[in-house]
């Protein structure tokens, strides 16, 4: 008689699981159903590297894996729900907006579990350097997910993915006048500095408190803007390269700008103050200029106009 208790006991436990994942299941059913039927009704069609994406017309909860997709947010007018660690530490950023959960270290390494319990309803990535495409099925299956191309195999690609998350946000006029302002910027610029363009070679050079390196004509924000202008370069700087000290005579040029992340770093005192440092007519002639590593290493507009901001106090308003 006791067993057949129990198994009465353990038939009936096993019925009603069977009840409540039914249950369950039509609920999940119904909530893909509804999603389904909104999504739509209230959603654009942005097209990406990876396809086409169903994005929400009025996205609430704006996740923004890197620099490029929260510069491009913030720009727009936009606040983010979440973002990287990494990016938040750039101040020209942060001080656009007030918080924001960190969803990893930086693109590269992001928390899948952080942005699931943040429920967004958009994200936005960047392809950096092939390793986000792996993301994307695991990213989408959380919201609705926009990855633009970052690198192209020779050059950052920034204007392109602003362009990008731009139409899918939905605010391509506002992105126009974003950039006929940057083109303006850029023209006046031209024609402040004349004849004189043409004949100042800019370096750009950041000293890290474990290295040297020389910034590469396409592989910087700072250094698309200088060709943008039109500035020469020296010739050491086609690609992006570390040096040593003892070569440090290809960071020369008319003009060098100077990034320094720790100007107390022992590396930055020990090239400054080293006699091959003093040789350069760029020093001689008091042509240093140090600038903001963050911005300066920019993703967007924001950092862009950051940079001009520097170009014309130090090639025109201090000429």
């Amino acid at each position: 008689m006791h067993k057949i208790r129990r198994v009465i006991g353990l038939f009936g436990l096993t019925f009603l699981a069977i009840l409540l994942f039914s249950a369950c299941a039509n609920n999940f059913s119904r909530n893909l159903t509804n999603s389904a039927e909104l999504l739509s009704s209230e959603c654009r069609i942005a097209k990406h590297i990876m396809g086409e994406t169903c994005v929400p017309n009025n996205p609430q909860r704006i996740i923004a894996t890197g620099e490029s997709a929260l510069e491009a947010t913030l720009i727009l007018g936009l606040k983010p729900t979440g973002t990287t660690t990494y990016a938040q530490k750039s101040y020209y950023l942060r001080k656009r907006f007030e918080t924001s959960a960190s969803v990893g270290l930086e693109s590269r390494q992001l928390s899948l579990e952080k942005i699931l319990t943040l429920k967004p309803d958009l994200i936005l990535a960047t392809d950096d350097y092939g390793e986000q495409q792996e993301l994307y099925n695991r990213l989408s299956r959380i919201a609705p997910t926009v990855i633009a191309k970052w690198w192209d195999g020779h050059s950052i690609r920034w204007k392109e993915c602003f362009q990008l998350f731009a139409e899918a946000f939905g605010k391509t006029s506002e992105a126009k006048e974003i950039v006929n302002t940057y083109n303006q910027r850029i023209a006046e610029l031209q024609q402040q500095m004349g004849d004189r363009l043409q004949n100042t070679v800019i370096s750009i050079i950041a000293i890290y408190p474990d290295r040297i390196r020389l910034f590469g004509k396409t592989k910087s924000i700072s250094s698309t803007i200088l060709e943008d202008i039109g500035f020469p370069r020296p010739p050491s700087q086609e690609e992006g390269v570390d040096i040593s000290l003892e070569s440090i005579m290809d960071a020369d040029g008319d003009i060098i700008f100077l990034l320094a992340q720790d100007p107390e770093a022992k590396l930055y005192q020990q090239i400054i103050n080293h006699p091959l440092w003093k040789q350069l007519r760029a020093v001689q002639a008091e042509k240093v200029y140090k600038v903001e590593d963050s911005y300066w290493r920019g993703s967007g507009y924001i950092a862009a106009n950051l940079v001009l901001d520097d170009l014309f106090k130090y090639l025109v308003e201090e000429q």
